[in-house]
């Protein structure tokens, strides 16, 4: 079940209390489709959630209450929520705003730089009276939505010798998705990853702290408390809370066991007992699984410097493994996404990603990994034994070559991904692998529209991609709401 959003608890709470509405919901955030303030309707038509908005929608603002209030009032009388939807609520603005007015005096919503940077919304550079939230990202879209089809491909198979593949799925081997495209814990914690990042965001807009290595344990914690651990098991002894926060833990069909890693859930809860956290120096443990490069992805939005993206995400894996093979590989994968989303190709990318590496000690299997990968995808024929040429993808090394050999090898995303999944190994995670690649590389509009519009999960991603794109605009929501949405801890 998805929880509400607070606006909507609001409106529950305080049904017919206008008072009681308007004091508590000044800093609540509603969704204003652009074209609803270029009409001449004397009621200003707002909502709630992003899912409520009326279908075609492509360009909305998303404001909170005391700037509509302070701004709307003398031209909108009337504001009507969630029109004919659930929390559907309408008000006369100047009683909602004499309701608001007590609160918006004591926290001097009036004066703060947000109010006014809010009200620059109505009138873009071209006149238009609205402003046009920019559109989700194909780039980021294609190499987290790919990421997730990836996984889902080979969720049934993974380390299933390819006789029994072929048995199950014929002599192609695995060709499609399942009828029940469900992910496993490669997306999960890439989600939990991706909510990090974001939140990483709002704690340093905020603060001027820069902390995402401890945001992302933190974040790993309440995935833990997805696999059936309990939440006063999982939190960790820096935390006191008494249920895990944030939007993204509230959606229950994360809480599901779908073949967790035994390293990266027994490194969570060592950090639950002890509240030490591993890092490269303090390692947890000497594992090289590709458990802590295949959920790194969404650091490569952390920083525009690659240097830094090789270092977030290497300490990112060596939360949970500590072998330089499994951090390593992970340094090399979120350089990889971090030059695909700004355009670069694959092997210019790859060059950028390799300095980084070189400088780091103990490099010599991850470098070895992408040597061979990059021997085989010249040598053409792609196929099984090619990608078993490179090993089974349970280590971060050859997880990693046999993620870039299927895009080298490759000029499509479903070649890519179906080149990464059909092999006897980890292939979950190599396919999840690659196909953050190949998305990031080629972009969602060429990964199978089916495949994309199935995937679980895929309404989870495009929200949080919007989201990340919201956050990271010029229009950052200052509103209570978007940080209980996304706590900047």
């Amino acid at each position: 079940m998805i929880p509400l959003a607070p606006v909507e608890q609001l409106l529950h709470d305080y049904e017919g209390d206008v008072q009681g509405f308007g004091h508590h919901a000044a800093h609540g955030e509603l969704l204003i489709p652009g074209e609803v303030l270029m009409t001449e309707d004397e009621v200003l038509r707002a909502y709630t959630e992003e899912s409520r908005l009326p279908a075609g929608v492509e360009q909305w603002i998303r404001v909170p209450l005391h700037t509509i209030l302070s701004r709307l009032g003398a031209t909108k009388p009337r504001l009507h929520v969630n029109p004919g939807l659930p929390f559907e609520a309408e008000f006369d603005f100047v009683e909602l705003a004499d309701a608001a007015a007590q609160h918006m005096r004591s926290c001097g919503c009036h004066d703060r730089p947000s109010a006014t940077r809010e009200a620059a919304r109505w009138v873009d550079g071209a006149g238009h009276r609205f402003f046009p939230v920019p559109h989700r990202s194909s780039r980021l879209r294609g190499c987290l939505i790919g990421g997730a089809i990836g996984d889902a491909l080979g969720a049934n198979t993974e380390n299933l010798p390819m006789d029994v593949v072929y048995e199950r799925h014929g002599p192609d081997g695995i060709t499609d998705l399942p009828e029940n495209p469900d992910i496993t814990d490669d997306t999960q914690m890439t989600l939990f990853t991706f909510e990090a990042v974001i939140r990483a965001h709002v704690r340093q807009r905020i603060t001027g702290e820069s902390e995402l290595t401890t945001v992302t344990q933190h974040a790993y914690q309440r995935w833990l408390h997805t696999q059936k651990t309990p939440w006063d098991k999982a939190r960790g002894l820096h935390s006191s809370a008494d249920e895990p926060d944030g939007w993204l833990v509230g959606h229950r069909d994360l809480f599901r066991m779908r073949a967790p890693g035994l390293t990266c859930t027994s490194a969570l809860q060592e950090y639950a007992r002890t509240g030490d956290q591993a890092t490269i120096t303090k390692p947890a443990n000497n594992s090289k699984g590709c458990g802590g490069a295949m959920r790194v992805a969404p650091v490569a939005l952390a920083d525009e410097d690659p240097a830094v993206v090789f270092a977030l995400a290497a300490a990112n894996a060596a939360l949970t493994h500590g072998h330089p093979s499994g951090y390593l590989s992970a340094g090399v994968f979120a350089v990889l996404v971090h030059q695909l989303l700004r355009g670069k190709d694959l092997l210019a990318a790859l060059d950028v990603a390799v300095g980084p590496l070189v400088r780091r000690e103990d490099h010599e299997e991850v470098v070895a990994g992408i040597e061979h990968a990059l021997e085989l995808a010249a040598s053409g024929d792609p196929g099984v034994a090619r990608v078993e040429e490179l090993g089974r993808g349970g280590v971060g090394d050859t997880a990693l070559a046999i993620a870039l050999y299927s895009v080298l090898a490759t000029d499509d995303p479903n070649d890519a991904l179906l080149l990464s999944v059909n092999h006897g190994g980890d292939n979950d995670s190599t396919a999840s692998m690659a196909g953050n690649l190949a998305g990031a590389l080629h972009g969602v509009e060429k990964i199978r529209p089916d495949w994309v519009e199935r995937v679980q999960f895929r309404p989870v991603i495009d929200r949080m991609v919007a989201d990340w794109e919201l956050e990271t605009s010029q229009a950052a929501p200052v509103g209570q709401e978007w940080f209980v949405r996304y706590p900047p801890s």
